[in-house]
């Protein structure tokens, strides 16, 4: 009873207070991170939209200190300022969850969830239940959820109260940067790390493959399949005589805390040891990954969403994936991208080492292999490729 209380007082208050119209707020992983579509977002809105005014919200030092020695308008989340801006702001914009900005004031604010991004792989179901009275401050709130395809959003969907978030289809703010009219202006949605980073591994003048696999809750995401240190010699020897790098970043909640949780002494090994192979190139755990996506001629994945935001580019994607058969039985998928072929798939390491070599020795061939196969599956999975003009009308109207 007093939580009821406690709730509808906020609400109250919250609601009371006269929204900004050009004001909005945004943020990122329960304020720890700059990254993902609320990133993007941010940075359109202030570089095409001024009369906006935009306010990244943050607990992180190190983010409000770049962004505001970048002439951008960044507050802690608990500061007088930022609990003012989230007070006054017209919408809430995040990627995740209400704490992303503010773990109470978003919570009963208009917000604009835009997500991490389409997943091939199924969400665990979760049981959600929602009071009446969450139900009735639901239907008094601006709620919408960004996806770009209906019938694939019913996998995250199904994880919300429900009514509580109205769907809007368009294309994710993050793929904004393979975007044909603004690829001549990439570096306007990067940081200066990932810029430095990205002319680095280009003046290096090699073939680039990028390796992203999925988060993974027994802390092995990379390479399932070896056991032994010297296994990632072959990849390297391979990678070495076909001038080529292995940029690799884990997924963004795989930090050390996650792996230590799940301690495996053969991961240790494996991880200390990849650090000291020559063609090997580990990326930044605060960079977006989309920032460096463009950087490579290759994508290898597993069941990441990142796979489809590849799809964008036009380029060969290889599915190294050794536990598909178990993957499939045990978790499932909202599109197979075996079943569906449109990658080459390796089963195995040995299988991995020879698309690449396949690669480096004709190019076109091999990018053409699935062509045909990728640009259906675009078509299918992102009905709306350019812009996201349904944002920006909800923001605006």
């Amino acid at each position: 009873m007093i939580k009821d209380l406690i709730k509808i007082l906020f609400f109250i208050i919250i609601k009371l207070i006269p929204k900004k119209k050009n004001l909005l707020v945004f943020g990122d992983r329960a304020g720890r991170r700059f990254a993902d579509n609320s990133r993007y977002l941010y940075f359109f809105m202030n570089k095409y939209y001024p009369e906006f005014k935009c306010v990244w919200i943050s607990k992180n030092i190190e983010i409000l200190k770049y962004l505001k020695k970048n002439n951008y308008l960044a507050c802690h989340s608990n500061s007088i300022m930022g609990i003012y801006y989230c007070l006054r702001a017209k919408f809430h914009i995040f990627n995740f969850v209400e704490d992303d900005i503010h773990k109470v004031i978003t919570l009963y604010a208009d917000t604009i969830l835009l997500w991490h991004g389409v997943l091939p792989k199924k969400l665990r179901k979760i049981d959600v239940k929602t009071s009446r009275l969450s139900q009735f401050m639901n239907k008094k709130m601006k709620k919408f959820f960004i996806y770009p395809n209906e019938e694939l959003s019913k996998n995250i969907f199904d994880r919300f109260p429900k009514n509580k978030y109205e769907l809007l289809i368009s294309n994710i703010p993050r793929n904004l940067i393979f975007n044909k009219n603004h690829s001549k202006n990439m570096d306007d949605f990067r940081t200066n790390d990932e810029i430095d980073f990205i002319n680095k591994i280009k003046n290096e003048k090699k073939n680039i493959f990028g390796y992203f696999p999925t988060w993974r809750p027994d802390g092995l995401e990379l390479f399932r399949d070896i056991n032994q240190p010297d296994d990632l010699k072959k990849i390297n020897n391979i990678l070495k005589k076909t001038n080529s790098l292995l940029l690799i970043k884990s997924h963004m909640n795989s930090d050390k805390k996650d792996r230590n949780r799940l301690y495996n002494e053969n991961i240790e090994k494996i991880s200390t040891y990849m650090q000291t192979l020559k063609n090997f190139r580990f990326i930044n755990y605060d960079f977006d990954l989309n920032s460096v996506l463009s950087l490579c001629d290759v994508l290898i994945s597993d069941y990441s969403g990142v796979i489809f935001d590849y799809l964008l580019q036009d380029k060969a994607i290889i599915t190294y994936a050794p536990d598909y058969i178990e993957f499939k039985v045990n978790n499932g998928f909202c599109l197979d991208p075996i079943e569906n072929n449109f990658t080459h798939y390796a089963k195995n390491i040995d299988e991995l080492n020879g698309f690449i070599a396949e690669f480096c020795s004709d190019k076109k061939l091999f990018n053409d292999k699935f062509k045909d196969q990728r640009k259906k599956i675009k078509n299918q999975v992102f009905l709306s490729e350019e812009g996201f003009d349904n944002i920006i009308n909800t923001i605006k109207n």
